[in-house]
């Protein structure tokens, strides 16, 4: 669509040209994602082509957090719908323009797209893609039936973001279902994973060197052992969330340890989850959400492992309900991939009470301060 010409003031920055990497940029955490220079007007100059003021938009607040607001924009002129995300604080600047200057560079067919900016009231806004159906959490706390090829789709879409986003050398480091947003369309649904304001570049650390740990951040629920231990950890933390994810789809059931159980070192509860899993749940299925939430991180699968598996399970999936039987039955012996090892081998002792109260409070903390939005 064309947008009309303004005249260069704070307004809606529209998404045009991409940022140089070589102008009005200092060296930030990965290429292209430094923080800009002082002037936002040199920066925007180089991020956009044409600009429109925020005034030309119809705005529905949908959702809040503790940095920020979202609305649903509608242009004036040509009715087109996106989502506005609002930064309330000022000390969240740099987070945010950390955000706007990854997504700016990100472009997957499951990744949130990035439409443009917004200068207001000298702090900067993102602007994305609306994405009509909510998120992964509230899809599955739908009445919604989800046949098991739709589970696998949608989880396949996710494992090819994360793969998309870890082969640029970045990492997500606060994925959850309540991050993964789902379109509904007329042939079914697409998910597509958002909210980068934690991403981060992938470590490398090597031999002799001293190894520093990242800050410990993220939503407590999806967060993997070695983080919430404050160890060192890598993109596997990633792998780890997606695993919970793949629970929640599995079984339908929130996170929160109340409900999908954890052992007492922050792990999966294998032998516990297993019995709340159907009989018609395809066990390879089942298995690679074990996998993924291995203990150990290096045992845990790469997203280009997980994408590969998952389009064999779909493929055979799609056939199988046709036939109107499932890939395999749930209390088969689970066929064990072979890009991954089994889970520790043995079961894990159930979570103390202690331990499970922990990590609850952890997320009902991380919930009264929740910045990450879900858009319904």
């Amino acid at each position: 669509m064309e947008w009309e010409k303004q005249p260069r003031r704070p307004g809606l920055a529209l998404r045009g040209k991409r940022v140089e990497e070589d102008e009005g940029e200092v060296a930030g955490p990965w290429p292209g994602c430094g923080r800009l220079r002082p002037s936002s007007y040199q920066a925007l100059r180089s991020a956009v082509s044409t600009l429109a003021r925020i005034d030309d938009f119809y705005c529905e607040k949908i959702g809040a957090g503790f940095f920020s607001e979202v609305f649903k924009v509608r242009h004036r002129q040509s009715g087109q719908i996106m989502v506005l995300k609002m930064n309330k604080l000022t000390s969240n600047r740099g987070n945010m323009l950390r955000e706007v200057q990854l997504m700016n560079r990100l472009s997957h067919p499951n990744i949130l797209r990035f439409m443009g900016v917004c200068v207001h009231q000298g702090q900067l806004h993102a602007l994305t893609e609306y994405i009509n159906g909510g998120n992964l959490e509230q899809l599955l706390d739908s009445p919604v039936p989800l046949s098991w090829s739709t589970r696998v789709q949608l989880a396949l879409d996710i494992a090819r973001g994360l793969h998309y986003l870890h082969s640029k050398g970045i990492f997500h480091r606060d994925l959850t279902s309540k991050n993964c947003l789902v379109r509904c369309e007329a042939n079914g649904y697409t998910a597509v994973v958002g909210d980068f304001g934690l991403a981060e570049k992938i470590p490398t650390y090597s031999e002799g060197s001293e190894k520093e740990p990242l800050a410990v951040v993220g939503s407590p629920y999806w967060m993997a052992p070695e983080v919430l231990r404050g160890e060192i950890y890598n993109e596997k933390a990633d792998v780890f969330a997606y695993g919970i994810i793949l629970c929640e789809t599995i079984a339908c059931v929130p996170a929160d340890p109340d409900y999908l159980p954890r052992t007492e070192d922050f792990g999966l509860n294998v032998t516990a989850f297993h019995t709340m899993v159907g009989l018609d749940c395809p066990a390879a299925f089942l298995q690679m959400a074990f996998h993924c939430c291995s203990m150990e991180p290096t045992s845990r699968p790469s997203f280009l492992e997980i994408s590969q598996c998952l389009e064999g399970i779909l493929q055979h999936q799609l056939g199988t309900e046709g036939l109107g039987a499932p890939l395999f039955s749930a209390r088969d012996s689970l066929p064990v991939p072979s890009t991954a090892p089994m889970l520790n081998g043995v079961a894990r002792r159930p979570a103390s009470h202690a331990k499970q109260l922990l990590l609850h409070e952890l997320g009902t903390q991380h919930l009264q301060l929740d910045q990450h939005l879900s858009c319904s």
